[in-house]
Protein backbone atom coordinates (compact mmCIF):
# COMPACT_ATOMS: atom_id res chain seq x y z
CA UNK A 1 0.00 0.00 0.00
CA UNK A 2 1.30 3.52 -1.36
CA UNK A 3 0.75 6.53 0.98
CA UNK A 4 2.34 9.33 1.17
CA UNK A 5 4.26 10.50 4.76
CA UNK A 6 2.44 11.74 7.83
CA UNK A 7 3.42 13.36 10.83
CA UNK A 8 1.30 10.68 12.85
CA UNK A 9 0.95 7.75 11.12
CA UNK A 10 -2.32 5.72 10.95
CA UNK A 11 -2.78 3.25 13.79
CA UNK A 12 -4.57 -0.12 13.20
CA UNK A 13 -5.32 -1.91 16.46
CA UNK A 14 -6.78 -5.40 16.33
CA UNK A 15 -8.57 -6.65 19.44
CA UNK A 16 -8.78 -10.39 19.83
CA UNK A 17 -6.57 -12.84 17.76
CA UNK A 18 -9.71 -15.14 17.04
CA UNK A 19 -10.26 -17.25 13.71
CA UNK A 20 -11.48 -14.07 11.99
CA UNK A 21 -8.83 -11.69 12.81
CA UNK A 22 -5.90 -14.32 11.26
CA UNK A 23 -6.12 -13.49 7.88
CA UNK A 24 -5.35 -9.66 9.13
CA UNK A 25 -2.78 -10.21 10.94
CA UNK A 26 -1.19 -12.60 8.40
CA UNK A 27 -1.72 -9.76 5.97
CA UNK A 28 -0.18 -7.32 8.79
CA UNK A 29 3.18 -6.75 7.04
CA UNK A 30 1.82 -5.23 4.11
CA UNK A 31 0.23 -2.50 6.76
CA UNK A 32 3.34 -2.17 8.40
CA UNK A 33 5.38 -1.45 4.84
CA UNK A 34 3.36 1.22 4.33
CA UNK A 35 3.77 3.32 7.22
CA UNK A 36 0.91 2.18 9.09
CA UNK A 37 1.18 1.00 13.11
CA UNK A 38 -0.31 -2.31 13.81
CA UNK A 39 -0.88 -3.49 17.08
CA UNK A 40 -2.50 -7.08 18.63
CA UNK A 41 -4.24 -6.85 21.89
CA UNK A 42 -4.34 -10.47 23.10
CA UNK A 43 -3.68 -12.07 26.63
CA UNK A 44 -2.95 -15.49 25.04
CA UNK A 45 0.23 -16.13 23.20
CA UNK A 46 -1.46 -18.72 21.25
CA UNK A 47 -4.60 -19.22 18.93
CA UNK A 48 -6.33 -22.91 19.39
CA UNK A 49 -8.06 -23.83 16.30
CA UNK A 50 -11.64 -25.02 17.84
CA UNK A 51 -12.14 -27.42 14.99
CA UNK A 52 -9.37 -29.39 16.00
CA UNK A 53 -9.66 -29.24 19.99
CA UNK A 54 -12.11 -32.35 20.13
CA UNK A 55 -9.66 -34.61 18.46
CA UNK A 56 -6.77 -33.04 20.55
CA UNK A 57 -8.62 -34.11 23.54
CA UNK A 58 -9.46 -37.61 21.66
CA UNK A 59 -5.47 -37.98 21.58
CA UNK A 60 -5.65 -37.55 17.79
CA UNK A 61 -3.28 -33.98 17.45
CA UNK A 62 -0.40 -33.03 20.06
CA UNK A 63 -1.07 -29.47 21.46
CA UNK A 64 1.33 -27.90 18.86
CA UNK A 65 -0.57 -29.32 15.73
CA UNK A 66 -4.01 -27.44 16.82
CA UNK A 67 -2.50 -23.84 18.06
CA UNK A 68 -1.11 -20.58 15.76
CA UNK A 69 1.68 -18.98 17.60
CA UNK A 70 0.06 -15.05 17.13
CA UNK A 71 2.99 -13.73 19.05
CA UNK A 72 4.95 -14.80 16.27
CA UNK A 73 2.44 -13.59 13.26
CA UNK A 74 2.05 -10.34 14.51
CA UNK A 75 6.49 -10.03 14.99
CA UNK A 76 7.46 -11.50 11.51
CA UNK A 77 4.33 -8.62 10.37
CA UNK A 78 6.18 -5.88 12.17
CA UNK A 79 3.51 -5.81 14.41
CA UNK A 80 2.95 -4.93 18.08
CA UNK A 81 1.56 -7.58 20.68
CA UNK A 82 0.14 -5.84 23.69
CA UNK A 83 -0.13 -9.20 25.79
CA UNK A 84 -2.99 -8.31 27.88
CA UNK A 85 -7.05 -7.97 27.88
CA UNK A 86 -8.82 -5.17 26.62
CA UNK A 87 -11.22 -4.02 29.47
CA UNK A 88 -12.84 -0.91 28.02
CA UNK A 89 -13.53 0.96 24.59
CA UNK A 90 -14.47 4.65 24.34
CA UNK A 91 -15.76 4.33 20.42
CA UNK A 92 -15.83 8.17 20.55
CA UNK A 93 -11.82 9.20 21.94
CA UNK A 94 -10.83 6.35 19.75
CA UNK A 95 -9.25 4.52 22.51
CA UNK A 96 -9.09 1.06 24.00
CA UNK A 97 -7.97 0.13 27.76
CA UNK A 98 -6.06 -2.64 28.98
CA UNK A 99 -6.17 -4.92 32.29
CA UNK A 100 -2.76 -3.26 32.60
CA UNK A 101 -3.94 -0.19 32.82
CA UNK A 102 -2.31 1.59 29.27
CA UNK A 103 -4.68 3.35 26.61
CA UNK A 104 -3.97 2.56 23.12
CA UNK A 105 -5.55 4.82 20.92
CA UNK A 106 -6.41 3.53 17.21
CA UNK A 107 -7.54 4.97 14.03
CA UNK A 108 -9.08 1.96 13.10
CA UNK A 109 -10.49 -0.72 15.05
CA UNK A 110 -10.92 -4.99 14.38
CA UNK A 111 -12.42 -6.56 17.25
CA UNK A 112 -12.65 -10.43 16.88
CA UNK A 113 -12.82 -11.31 20.88
CA UNK A 114 -15.45 -14.34 20.61
CA UNK A 115 -17.44 -15.12 23.74
CA UNK A 116 -17.94 -16.30 27.05
CA UNK A 117 -19.63 -19.16 28.93
CA UNK A 118 -22.68 -17.74 31.01
CA UNK A 119 -22.42 -17.91 34.31
CA UNK A 120 -19.57 -20.43 34.12
CA UNK A 121 -18.27 -21.61 37.69
CA UNK A 122 -15.49 -21.55 39.13
CA UNK A 123 -15.15 -24.88 39.67
CA UNK A 124 -15.56 -25.97 36.07
CA UNK A 125 -13.85 -25.69 32.77
CA UNK A 126 -15.07 -23.52 30.26
CA UNK A 127 -14.87 -23.63 26.65
CA UNK A 128 -15.28 -20.15 25.51
CA UNK A 129 -12.50 -18.68 25.00
CA UNK A 130 -11.66 -22.08 23.84
CA UNK A 131 -8.13 -22.21 24.94
CA UNK A 132 -9.72 -22.92 28.69
CA UNK A 133 -10.70 -26.48 27.10
CA UNK A 134 -7.02 -27.90 27.47
CA UNK A 135 -7.40 -27.65 31.06
CA UNK A 136 -9.04 -31.24 30.66
CA UNK A 137 -6.14 -32.49 29.19
CA UNK A 138 -4.05 -33.04 32.55
CA UNK A 139 -6.69 -35.10 34.01
CA UNK A 140 -6.98 -37.51 30.59
CA UNK A 141 -3.29 -37.98 30.67
CA UNK A 142 -2.94 -39.18 34.45
CA UNK A 143 -5.63 -41.32 33.86
CA UNK A 144 -4.32 -42.80 30.67
CA UNK A 145 -1.19 -43.00 31.95
CA UNK A 146 -2.07 -44.86 34.81
CA UNK A 147 -3.52 -47.91 34.36
CA UNK A 148 -5.26 -48.38 37.91
CA UNK A 149 -6.80 -44.64 37.58
CA UNK A 150 -9.93 -43.61 36.91
CA UNK A 151 -12.06 -40.70 35.35
CA UNK A 152 -15.61 -39.14 36.28
CA UNK A 153 -16.24 -36.28 33.39
CA UNK A 154 -19.34 -34.27 33.92
CA UNK A 155 -20.42 -32.50 30.51
CA UNK A 156 -22.84 -29.51 30.98
CA UNK A 157 -24.62 -28.72 27.63
CA UNK A 158 -24.93 -31.23 24.82
CA UNK A 159 -25.14 -29.27 21.81
CA UNK A 160 -22.58 -29.87 19.01
CA UNK A 161 -19.44 -28.73 21.14
CA UNK A 162 -19.65 -30.69 24.28
CA UNK A 163 -21.26 -33.53 22.36
CA UNK A 164 -17.82 -33.79 19.69
CA UNK A 165 -15.98 -33.60 22.98
CA UNK A 166 -17.39 -36.36 24.89
CA UNK A 167 -17.56 -38.72 21.50
CA UNK A 168 -13.83 -38.12 21.03
CA UNK A 169 -12.73 -38.23 24.99
CA UNK A 170 -15.07 -41.86 24.80
CA UNK A 171 -13.32 -42.39 21.69
CA UNK A 172 -9.82 -42.55 23.53
CA UNK A 173 -10.37 -44.44 26.45
CA UNK A 174 -12.08 -47.07 24.06
CA UNK A 175 -8.79 -47.20 21.89
CA UNK A 176 -6.73 -47.49 25.14
CA UNK A 177 -9.25 -50.14 25.69
CA UNK A 178 -9.81 -48.41 29.45
CA UNK A 179 -13.86 -47.67 28.47
CA UNK A 180 -14.64 -49.12 32.18
CA UNK A 181 -12.23 -46.28 33.82
CA UNK A 182 -14.52 -43.75 32.01
CA UNK A 183 -17.69 -42.39 33.86
CA UNK A 184 -18.69 -39.57 31.82
CA UNK A 185 -22.11 -37.63 31.99
CA UNK A 186 -23.41 -34.96 29.40
CA UNK A 187 -26.09 -33.12 30.48
CA UNK A 188 -28.68 -31.43 28.43
CA UNK A 189 -31.40 -28.80 29.56
CA UNK A 190 -33.38 -29.76 26.21
CA UNK A 191 -35.21 -33.18 25.91
CA UNK A 192 -32.72 -34.55 23.37
CA UNK A 193 -28.70 -33.93 22.86
CA UNK A 194 -27.90 -31.56 19.48
CA UNK A 195 -31.35 -29.74 19.85
CA UNK A 196 -31.92 -28.07 16.41
CA UNK A 197 -30.04 -30.98 14.55
CA UNK A 198 -31.57 -33.87 12.64
CA UNK A 199 -33.27 -36.59 14.47
CA UNK A 200 -31.40 -39.35 12.98
CA UNK A 201 -28.09 -37.79 13.82
CA UNK A 202 -28.94 -37.12 17.43
CA UNK A 203 -29.84 -40.98 17.52
CA UNK A 204 -26.75 -41.58 16.19
CA UNK A 205 -24.68 -39.67 18.40
CA UNK A 206 -26.42 -41.17 21.80
CA UNK A 207 -26.15 -44.64 20.32
CA UNK A 208 -22.14 -44.10 19.92
CA UNK A 209 -21.76 -42.15 23.59
CA UNK A 210 -24.28 -45.50 25.20
CA UNK A 211 -22.22 -47.89 23.06
CA UNK A 212 -18.89 -46.28 24.94
CA UNK A 213 -20.72 -46.28 28.63
CA UNK A 214 -21.72 -42.82 28.64
CA UNK A 215 -24.38 -41.76 30.21
CA UNK A 216 -26.97 -38.86 28.61
CA UNK A 217 -29.05 -37.02 30.76
CA UNK A 218 -31.49 -35.07 28.71
CA UNK A 219 -34.34 -32.62 30.43
CA UNK A 220 -31.99 -31.54 33.16
CA UNK A 221 -30.71 -28.47 34.67
CA UNK A 222 -27.46 -28.19 36.55
CA UNK A 223 -28.13 -25.79 39.78
CA UNK A 224 -25.03 -25.54 41.34
CA UNK A 225 -21.13 -26.60 40.34
CA UNK A 226 -18.29 -26.07 43.63
CA UNK A 227 -15.67 -27.85 44.96
CA UNK A 228 -15.99 -30.52 47.88
CA UNK A 229 -13.52 -32.66 49.60
CA UNK A 230 -10.42 -33.86 48.39
CA UNK A 231 -9.86 -33.22 44.44
CA UNK A 232 -13.91 -34.29 43.16
CA UNK A 233 -16.76 -31.80 42.48
CA UNK A 234 -19.83 -31.37 43.03
CA UNK A 235 -22.90 -30.64 40.91
CA UNK A 236 -26.58 -30.16 41.74
CA UNK A 237 -29.39 -31.26 39.05
CA UNK A 238 -32.73 -31.03 39.11
CA UNK A 239 -34.72 -33.21 36.33
CA UNK A 240 -37.60 -31.88 34.77
CA UNK A 241 -40.38 -33.87 37.19
CA UNK A 242 -38.04 -31.49 40.25
CA UNK A 243 -36.19 -34.59 41.15
CA UNK A 244 -32.64 -33.76 42.63
CA UNK A 245 -29.67 -35.30 42.13
CA UNK A 246 -26.14 -34.69 43.01
CA UNK A 247 -22.68 -35.99 41.31
CA UNK A 248 -19.33 -35.64 42.18
CA UNK A 249 -17.08 -36.32 38.89
CA UNK A 250 -13.26 -35.31 38.91
CA UNK A 251 -13.98 -32.38 36.64
CA UNK A 252 -16.56 -30.64 34.77
CA UNK A 253 -16.56 -29.21 31.49
CA UNK A 254 -19.12 -26.19 30.99
CA UNK A 255 -20.27 -26.35 27.32
CA UNK A 256 -23.45 -23.90 27.40
CA UNK A 257 -23.40 -21.58 24.57
CA UNK A 258 -22.31 -18.16 24.77
CA UNK A 259 -22.77 -14.46 25.52
CA UNK A 260 -20.63 -11.36 25.14
CA UNK A 261 -17.54 -10.27 27.20
CA UNK A 262 -17.94 -7.18 29.16
CA UNK A 263 -16.12 -5.03 26.85
CA UNK A 264 -18.74 -5.55 23.67
CA UNK A 265 -21.23 -4.80 26.37
CA UNK A 266 -19.80 -1.83 28.26
CA UNK A 267 -18.85 -0.59 25.00
CA UNK A 268 -21.59 2.02 24.41
CA UNK A 269 -22.10 1.01 20.92
CA UNK A 270 -25.31 -1.33 19.65
CA UNK A 271 -25.39 -4.80 20.80
CA UNK A 272 -28.02 -7.61 20.68
CA UNK A 273 -29.17 -9.14 23.42
CA UNK A 274 -26.12 -11.12 24.51
CA UNK A 275 -24.58 -8.16 24.43
CA UNK A 276 -22.68 -9.09 21.08
CA UNK A 277 -22.06 -6.19 18.51
CA UNK A 278 -24.45 -5.34 16.01
CA UNK A 279 -22.60 -4.71 12.29
CA UNK A 280 -23.72 -4.52 8.92
CA UNK A 281 -22.91 -7.04 6.18
CA UNK A 282 -19.72 -5.44 6.10
CA UNK A 283 -18.38 -6.67 9.24
CA UNK A 284 -18.76 -2.85 10.11
CA UNK A 285 -20.43 -1.54 13.27
CA UNK A 286 -23.60 0.76 11.77
CA UNK A 287 -22.34 4.26 13.65
CA UNK A 288 -18.57 4.16 13.58
CA UNK A 289 -17.14 3.47 10.50
CA UNK A 290 -13.82 2.94 11.99
CA UNK A 291 -14.97 -0.22 13.73
CA UNK A 292 -15.00 -3.44 12.36
CA UNK A 293 -15.93 -7.17 14.48
CA UNK A 294 -15.96 -10.47 13.11
CA UNK A 295 -16.28 -13.85 14.29
CA UNK A 296 -18.85 -14.86 17.29
CA UNK A 297 -18.25 -11.26 19.03
CA UNK A 298 -20.54 -9.56 15.87
CA UNK A 299 -24.13 -10.62 15.10
CA UNK A 300 -25.24 -9.04 11.80
CA UNK A 301 -29.39 -8.84 12.76
CA UNK A 302 -30.55 -9.65 9.39
CA UNK A 303 -28.44 -12.72 8.74
CA UNK A 304 -28.75 -14.66 12.39
CA UNK A 305 -26.25 -16.66 12.21
CA UNK A 306 -25.28 -19.80 14.70
CA UNK A 307 -22.07 -18.56 16.69
CA UNK A 308 -20.14 -21.33 14.89
CA UNK A 309 -16.50 -21.66 13.49
CA UNK A 310 -17.05 -22.21 10.04
CA UNK A 311 -18.73 -18.59 9.93
CA UNK A 312 -16.20 -16.90 11.68
CA UNK A 313 -13.45 -18.48 9.43
CA UNK A 314 -15.31 -17.30 6.33
CA UNK A 315 -15.45 -13.53 7.57
CA UNK A 316 -11.70 -13.45 7.42
CA UNK A 317 -11.12 -12.87 4.37
CA UNK A 318 -14.01 -9.93 3.82
CA UNK A 319 -12.63 -8.63 7.35
CA UNK A 320 -9.12 -8.50 6.22
CA UNK A 321 -10.21 -6.64 2.52
CA UNK A 322 -12.45 -4.07 4.15
CA UNK A 323 -9.59 -3.33 7.09
CA UNK A 324 -7.62 -2.19 4.02
CA UNK A 325 -9.91 -0.42 2.35
CA UNK A 326 -10.57 1.38 5.05
CA UNK A 327 -6.88 1.86 5.63
CA UNK A 328 -6.13 2.99 2.01
CA UNK A 329 -8.90 5.90 2.15
CA UNK A 330 -8.03 6.88 5.31
CA UNK A 331 -4.59 7.73 3.61
CA UNK A 332 -6.06 9.55 0.85
CA UNK A 333 -8.60 11.63 2.60
CA UNK A 334 -8.73 10.98 6.23
CA UNK A 335 -12.58 10.00 5.55
CA UNK A 336 -14.05 6.16 5.96
CA UNK A 337 -15.22 4.76 3.18
CA UNK A 338 -18.70 4.23 2.04
CA UNK A 339 -20.84 1.22 2.15
CA UNK A 340 -20.52 0.03 -1.33
CA UNK A 341 -16.67 0.15 -1.40
CA UNK A 342 -16.28 -2.44 1.11
CA UNK A 343 -16.78 -6.35 0.86
CA UNK A 344 -20.51 -7.58 1.89
CA UNK A 345 -19.99 -10.66 3.81
CA UNK A 346 -22.13 -13.86 1.98
CA UNK A 347 -22.72 -16.83 4.70
CA UNK A 348 -23.21 -20.36 3.56
CA UNK A 349 -26.71 -20.57 2.22
CA UNK A 350 -27.00 -23.48 4.88
CA UNK A 351 -23.30 -23.99 6.76
CA UNK A 352 -21.94 -27.07 6.69
CA UNK A 353 -20.89 -28.44 10.24
CA UNK A 354 -18.53 -31.91 10.33
CA UNK A 355 -18.24 -33.53 13.88
CA UNK A 356 -15.12 -36.08 14.58
CA UNK A 357 -16.67 -38.80 16.42
CA UNK A 358 -13.73 -40.60 18.20
CA UNK A 359 -13.98 -43.32 15.90
CA UNK A 360 -12.90 -43.21 11.89
CA UNK A 361 -16.61 -41.78 10.72
CA UNK A 362 -17.75 -38.18 11.03
CA UNK A 363 -20.56 -36.70 11.01
CA UNK A 364 -21.84 -34.39 8.35
CA UNK A 365 -24.56 -32.57 8.21
CA UNK A 366 -26.68 -29.23 6.62
CA UNK A 367 -29.92 -28.00 7.61
CA UNK A 368 -32.18 -31.17 7.73
CA UNK A 369 -29.78 -33.69 5.85
CA UNK A 370 -26.69 -35.84 7.71
CA UNK A 371 -24.75 -38.49 6.88
CA UNK A 372 -21.79 -40.16 8.80
CA UNK A 373 -18.83 -41.82 6.89
CA UNK A 374 -15.43 -42.41 6.73
CA UNK A 375 -14.70 -40.07 3.81
CA UNK A 376 -16.20 -37.09 5.76
CA UNK A 377 -13.80 -37.69 8.74
CA UNK A 378 -10.70 -37.40 5.83
CA UNK A 379 -13.01 -34.44 4.31
CA UNK A 380 -12.55 -32.70 7.69
CA UNK A 381 -8.99 -33.70 8.54
CA UNK A 382 -8.29 -31.89 4.58
CA UNK A 383 -10.09 -28.79 5.89
CA UNK A 384 -9.01 -28.53 9.37
CA UNK A 385 -5.22 -28.94 8.41
CA UNK A 386 -5.41 -26.98 5.02
CA UNK A 387 -6.65 -23.89 7.31
CA UNK A 388 -3.88 -23.94 9.75
CA UNK A 389 -1.23 -24.79 8.03
CA UNK A 390 -1.21 -21.11 6.68
CA UNK A 391 -0.90 -19.79 9.58
CA UNK A 392 1.33 -22.80 11.37
CA UNK A 393 3.79 -23.62 8.98
CA UNK A 394 6.57 -24.40 12.05
CA UNK A 395 3.83 -27.51 12.77
CA UNK A 396 2.23 -28.05 9.16
CA UNK A 397 4.41 -26.14 6.47
CA UNK A 398 5.99 -29.37 4.96
CA UNK A 399 3.22 -31.18 5.19
CA UNK A 400 2.02 -33.61 1.82
CA UNK A 401 -1.56 -34.16 0.55
CA UNK A 402 -1.31 -37.93 2.41
CA UNK A 403 -1.19 -35.79 6.26
CA UNK A 404 -3.84 -33.39 4.97
CA UNK A 405 -6.21 -35.77 4.56
CA UNK A 406 -5.64 -38.71 6.79
CA UNK A 407 -7.95 -40.58 9.39
CA UNK A 408 -6.49 -41.04 12.17
CA UNK A 409 -9.17 -41.57 15.06
CA UNK A 410 -9.41 -41.99 18.55
CA UNK A 411 -10.79 -44.79 19.52
CA UNK A 412 -8.96 -46.59 16.02
CA UNK A 413 -5.25 -45.95 16.31
CA UNK A 414 -4.14 -48.75 13.86
CA UNK A 415 -6.82 -47.14 11.60
CA UNK A 416 -9.17 -49.88 10.31
CA UNK A 417 -12.76 -49.34 9.97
Amino acid sequence: MDRSPMTEPLHIVLVGGGHAMLPSLAHAQDWTDAGIKVTLIDPQRWLYYSGMVPEHLGGVYAVDDIRVDLRRLAHRAGATHVTARATALDPEARVVTTDEGETIPYDVLAIDVGGVNPALPDAAVGTKPIYRIRALSPHLKQVLDAPTETLGLTIVGGGAAGVEVALNITGRFAGAGRTADLSLTVVEQSGRILPGFPEGMRAYAARLLRERGATIRTATTVGQVRGADGDRTQVDMRTGTGEHDTVHPDAVLWSTGAVAPPLLRESGLSTDERGFLHTTRRLRTPTHPRIFAAGDCGTIPELNLDKVGVHAVKQGPDLRTNLDTTLRRLAEDGSAPVASALTAFRPYPVAPLVLSTGARRAIWTAGPLWMARSWFLRLKHWVDRRWIQRYAPEQWGAAGWRSLVAAEAASDPDGNE
